[in-house]
């Protein structure tokens, strides 16, 4: 009987219990301020629109707030309400429940700025992202982070009425919404490892726009994926400051983080000088120049120098010696890493000499003045490792990291080298690189985005079965070969008003030329005796002979207009077409 009542009173306990903890999580009602409530909520939800108001929640404040006019993506938190809407998403003034169900399963151009939801090459689910292009898919964040969105032409929530080509999106655990630019000061940033301008008059004026400077620059860190440039070396730098700073090599406005060193000025205005192994937190000291210093630099206060340590040796020993960074010009410092080899460092100073840090993924010509003696030297990215190569082993385009000009590239061939300006096309080198020219910049691809097969990739040049020597152009979807012997090709149903080949492609009626060989395919642009091409072997013939044979006249008097078979000098203001387009 014992035995039973305590059983009995056993059970009443575990009620009481669960009565407690049901009371204690009582469901939330954002509208009236009661019950747990966390995060974002969508109530007051219309049974034919769909349509409700938006709650935000704060365990800190035990208040919900309605919000208004928040274009964005809402992550709900909330266990016991985040069963029936998941994801909320408002746009337009107007906020309803977004399921996983009617989520799209990839990026694409199409979907720039939408909510995915991801499904693997072997079928799996991969949970859901924010689109912010085919190789940035962004999950709900617990740092905050910001990301660049770009228009693409296409309209989503982050749409606005000012047409910007950017805008700036701010990424939470449970929010994606455009970021709040109010306090954002003018200056140069570092976004997504590209550099970009943004002017705010604080007025309600913001604009962004790319930059395609090259250098060696400092950035402090504000949020995830965006920090400020520091470009005044004569102001003091906190401690608070160098521990969010980061040095960047930029080549035509990518930027790759690298290690380096940093002179700056100290709370008590002595030049110090700071190790930036990532982070720029520790400082560097007085370095004795041997093996184990090479590449450090320090400021010798008794000279008044800021000075590096290289090894200036050769194949038969090793050289160590100081050399001064000097202001008002860029510096390269080439040390040698193993005696024997043609195995190098190098290190790149900002123009000011407040600066110095190792060079990756850079191309210079050596001893350009004598061609007997012109060597190519290459740092590979992602390395530490630079190699002295003769011309006769370099083959293609290469970013020419010497030059301030966004255009400018090195062009190898016949064992011979020199430097050119290029723009409006693809050039592939004999390591393995794509560079992308546009009118304004050209950008060494990086491998992952490039894509192997022309079904999703039209327009852009592929690594061929994922072989980064195999190269083709995608003429639409239909794969071209590179060739040694020069033919030239179409690319048809564009608008030419809007072109930057190969980089902003929008379809239309028009028609361009581009001319394929060995190491390129480029937007051709004639004078007003027009091209001639023959329609069989797609090869470029006489103006004499372009009558006798199967030949097609082509004028292509600018880069943003059609081409046409007959010279129309206001070809786009008359509609003039080509008669005949042929594919290859």
């Amino acid at each position: 009987m014992l035995h039973r009542s305590k059983s009995i009173l056993f059970f009443l306990i575990i009620v009481i219990q669960l009565i407690l903890l049901i009371e204690a999580t009582e469901t939330c009602n954002p509208k009236e301020n009661t019950g747990d409530c966390s995060g974002y909520y969508l109530y007051d939800i219309d049974n034919i629109s769909g349509e409700g108001t938006l709650y935000e929640c704060r365990n800190n404040t035990k208040l919900c707030d309605v919000i208004e006019n928040a274009p964005g993506y809402y992550k709900v938190t909330d266990l016991n309400y985040k069963i029936k809407i998941p994801y909320i998403q408002c746009g337009e003034g107007k906020c309803k429940k977004l399921a996983i169900k009617d989520m799209k399963n990839s990026c694409n151009k199409e979907n720039t700025g939408e909510l995915v939801n991801i499904q693997t090459n072997n079928g799996i689910m991969d949970g859901v992202h924010f689109c912010i292009n085919h190789l940035n898919l962004i999950k709900f964040s617990n740092n905050t982070s910001v990301y660049l969105l770009g228009s693409n032409g296409n309209n989503n929530l982050f749409s606005n009425s000012n047409h910007d080509q950017y805008v700036l999106v701010s990424i939470t655990y449970d929010s994606i919404t455009p970021m709040n630019t109010t306090n954002i000061e003018s200056n140069t940033y570092l976004i997504n490892n590209s550099l970009y301008s943004i002017e705010n008059d604080k007025h309600g004026n913001f604009t962004i726009n790319k930059l395609t400077s090259s250098g060696l620059e400092a950035f402090e860190y504000v949020y995830a994926g965006f920090a400020k440039l520091i470009n005044d070396f004569s102001k003091k730098l906190s401690k608070e400051v160098l521990s969010k700073t980061l040095l960047y090599l930029c080549q035509n406005g990518k930027c790759v983080s690298t290690s380096g060193t940093l002179k700056y000025k100290s709370s008590s205005s002595k030049v110090e000088v700071a190790n930036c192994s990532g982070y720029c937190i520790s400082k560097q000291g007085p370095v004795k120049c041997n093996i184990m210093n090479t590449g450090k630099a320090f400021y010798n206060s008794s000279k008044s120098k800021f000075q590096i340590c290289v090894n200036s040796g050769n194949s038969t020993k090793d050289i160590y010696e100081f050399k001064e960074i000097r202001s008002n010009s860029t510096n390269h410092f080439i040390t040698l890493k193993t005696i024997g080899t043609d195995y190098y460092e190098l290190f790149v100073s900002d123009k000011g000499g407040n600066m110095v840090g190792l060079s990756t993924g850079s191309n210079y010509l050596m001893n350009k003045e004598d061609e007997r003696n012109m060597k190519f030297l290459t740092c590979y990215q992602n390395s530490n490792h630079c190699e002295i190569k003769s011309t006769t082993l370099v083959s293609g385009y290469f970013i020419n990291s010497e030059s301030d000009s966004p255009n400018s590239l090195i062009y190898c061939d016949d064992y011979d080298c020199k430097t050119i300006t290029e723009s409006n096309g693809y050039y592939i080198n004999s390591d393995g690189g794509i560079i992308r020219c546009n009118s304004f910049a050209c950008e060494l691809l990086e491998r992952k985005e490039v894509g192997s097969s022309c079904t999703n990739h039209p327009n852009e040049v592929i690594y061929y079965n994922n072989n980064y020597n195999s190269f083709q152009y995608c003429n639409d979807t239909s794969e071209v070969d590179f060739s040694d012997k020069e033919f030239y090709i179409t690319l048809n149903n564009i608008n030419s008003s809007n072109l930057d080949f190969p980089t902003n492609i929008v379809s239309g009626n028009d028609t361009i030329l581009l001319k394929v060989n060995q190491y390129s395919i480029k937007q051709v642009v004639t004078d007003n005796d027009g091209i001639c091409i023959n329609n069989k072997d797609h090869k470029i013939v006489t103006n004499t002979s372009c009558k006798k044979s199967k030949s097609t006249k082509f004028y292509c008097l600018s880069a943003n207009e059609t081409c046409t078979n007959k010279l129309n000098l206001n070809a786009n203001a008359n509609g003039g077409k080509l008669l005949i387009i042929f594919n290859f």
